[in-house]
């Protein structure tokens, strides 16, 4: 499900900006809002499903609004489903993600993608905030969620997989994908 197309990163690759510039003028910053998912998604929809998957094309699903509450209804109406999310975490409250964590618990995991270590990541993941997203992992892992480290590999932080795997480790990751 792609919750929104907004997103606090430029990243070079996306279509969602030129080369991590200028916003691409076709993008309409718009997001699916809690009762949008219940008009699309019934209660006995929800129950058939296995899997409920959360990842941007355009977006991050932390930037929109309802993206908590959304996890909750799904949750609420199948408490087997897997969720999982794939995000920059460069954005909302420790708080936030603590709750979401709690959420989604054992059923489920957050794909964070951080593409190198404190000086590297941002070359990429331009507009994320180091400091804020590691105040973020940290919240999440301190639930004992699941959670996976996923690492694009470029030159500029090729050099930092080790590193960044034994990082990874230390912090509570459950998996190191490069």
């Amino acid at each position: 499900m792609e919750l929104s197309n907004r997103c606090n990163a430029a990243c070079p690759m996306c279509p969602r900006n030129i080369h991590g510039g200028k916003e691409n003028p076709h993008i309409i910053n718009a997001e699916l809002s809690l009762e949008d998912c219940k008009k699309m998604f019934d209660p006995v929809f929800i129950k058939q499903l296995r899997h409920m998957y959360m990842c941007g094309n355009y977006g991050d699903p932390i930037m929109a609004k309802d993206t908590l509450e959304i996890f909750k209804y799904f949750r609420e109406h199948n408490p087997k489903i897997y969720l999982r999310m794939h995000t920059n975490a460069g954005a909302r409250p420790a708080k936030w993600w603590t709750e979401l964590a709690k959420t989604i618990g054992k059923q489920g995991r957050v794909i964070f993608s951080v593409d190198g270590l404190e000086d590297t990541n941002h070359l990429y993941r331009q507009y994320v905030n180091w400091n804020k997203l590691m105040e973020n992992v940290k919240a999440y892992i301190s639930t004992g969620s699941n959670t996976h480290w996923d690492y694009l590999i470029f030159r500029h932080n090729e050099h930092q997989i080790k590193e960044a795997e034994k990082f990874s480790k230390q912090l509570g990751f459950s998996q190191f994908i490069p």
